[in-house]
């Protein structure tokens, strides 16, 4: 690791004491005094440590905490000189809260072995005291930094009422995907165990797929959001997470706004669908067929988005004629970034425009999605327009189609070469023919 990445990782430590004192630390690995780095390294965690318990304490009365330090203080009333209270504090943190996970646990106790070396004079056969090399050294720093340091003072039973309670006051500044996901990593998950992650998961779960309270309604959308982060930071934990609790997780509302949003959910993450109970799924398939969301993202329920382009041809040249936002519009070209897909997408606004029931609706469709999307349209997907376009006059005979379709003969030609015999769609070449 180098030393601007320390410096900048050092910037997340919670208490200003430990930014302070973790400093020094620095320091010294940059002096090349290993030694003293590891002893004070050794140090700054275990400050570190009792800093997070008193604040537990000052914040909340957590009786956890409380009897850690009580425990601490009596073995140190009882023998003053004895560090014996350090590896106790260690031991008690990780049995007895959620700070800690296995592996920082025993990253802990191998510092405290080199501390330990490196502190006392244990001489080796060539007479010379033990130092620890670079590497190990920089290995301790990291994993400390990483694994206790950057931790807020809070656990489990506090992390998640806290979490939410920031997440409402911060709603209005992370207004995006991208704003929400870098708040909440940089301030929470990029300091908890992946075990607290999937607590904060399985709560916001309940809240964004299952109630209906005003707050949840309110939040609904943030929440969203705080699940889709959690899947992106670990899509394979999400999917054990599901897997060990499908109850929990199938219990998701029936309809309305919940469903819509697990619709959404799934349309980009598809592989929880198939973890969800029968019933769970029975509401899904209703949603899929009765609601305009549902039939628009619900390709994932049978897992092929060539079924789903085929489907929604169908359903937009059907009666129903949806009206599709460009939010949506957007959506359903993010559900994959295969070149298959994106021309399957040029195809699909081609069947939506050109299925207008009317001429308003064709002069709107054309602004609202062709022209945004010309540059995703392929040579296949071009002829495919220009046949689509010949089987509806409300697209070729409105009075908008001899300014429209120029512009996608600009588009069209750089595909398909400006030899091309347009004539073979007679409406289309009368539109963009003009007499010499």
């Amino acid at each position: 690791m180098k030393n601007f990445e320390l410096e900048s990782i050092s910037e997340k430590i919670h208490f200003g004491k430990t930014k302070e004192y973790f400093g020094e630390v620095v320091t010294s690995y940059q002096n090349q005094c290993y030694r003293s780095s590891v002893v004070m390294l050794w140090s700054v965690v275990i400050s570190d440590l009792v800093y997070k318990l008193q604040s537990l304490v000052d914040q909340y009365g957590d009786a956890t905490a409380t009897r850690i330090l009580a425990d601490i203080k009596k073995i140190q009333d009882d023998d003053p000189k004895s560090p014996n209270w350090e590896l106790k504090l260690v031991d008690d943190v990780y049995n007895k809260t959620d700070f800690i996970d296995s592996s920082e646990y025993e990253n802990l106790r191998y510092l405290q072995k080199q501390r330990h070396l490196s502190a006392h004079p244990v001489l080796r056969q060539n007479l010379e005291l033990y130092k620890p090399n670079k590497e190990t050294v920089r290995s301790l720093i990291r994993n400390t930094l990483e694994g206790v340091l950057i931790k807020p003072p809070f656990y489990t039973q506090k992390v998640v009422s806290e979490f939410l309670e920031d997440l409402d006051e911060a709603k209005v500044a992370t207004n995006s995907f991208f704003k929400l996901k870098r708040y909440i990593s940089s301030r929470y998950l990029d300091r908890l165990s992946q075990e607290v992650e999937m607590v904060i998961f399985k709560t916001v779960w309940k809240l964004a797929f299952k109630l209906t309270d005003d707050k949840c309604k309110e939040n609904r959308q943030v929440n969203l959001w705080v699940i889709s982060a959690i899947t992106e930071r670990h899509p394979a934990k999400v999917i054990e997470e599901v897997k060990g609790n499908i109850e929990a997780y199938s219990n998701v509302a029936a309809s309305g706004e919940p469903m819509n949003f697990l619709m959404f959910y799934l349309a980009y993450y598809p592989n929880a669908y198939a973890y969800l109970s029968e019933d769970a799924k029975l509401k899904i398939n209703h949603a899929k067929d009765s609601s305009e969301l549902g039939k628009l993202y619900g390709w994932f329920i049978e897992g092929d988005l060539n079924k789903h382009f085929d489907f929604l041809c169908t359903w937009f040249a059907s009666e129903e004629y949806p009206v599709v936002s460009d939010q949506q519009w957007e959506d359903l070209l993010e559900l994959s970034d295969s070149d298959e897909w994106e021309e399957c997408f040029s195809k699909l606004i081609s069947v939506y425009y050109c299925t207008s029931r009317n001429f308003d609706t064709a002069d709107r469709v054309f602004v609202q999605v062709i022209l945004p999307y010309l540059k995703y349209f392929t040579k296949d997907s071009a002829i495919f327009m220009l046949e689509q376009i010949e089987t509806n006059r409300q697209v070729w005979d409105r009075s908008r189609a001899v300014v429209d379709h120029p512009k996608l003969k600009d588009k069209f030609d750089k595909l398909l070469g400006k030899e091309f015999d347009y004539k073979k769609y007679p409406r289309f070449f009368s539109n963009t023919h003009t007499e010499e």
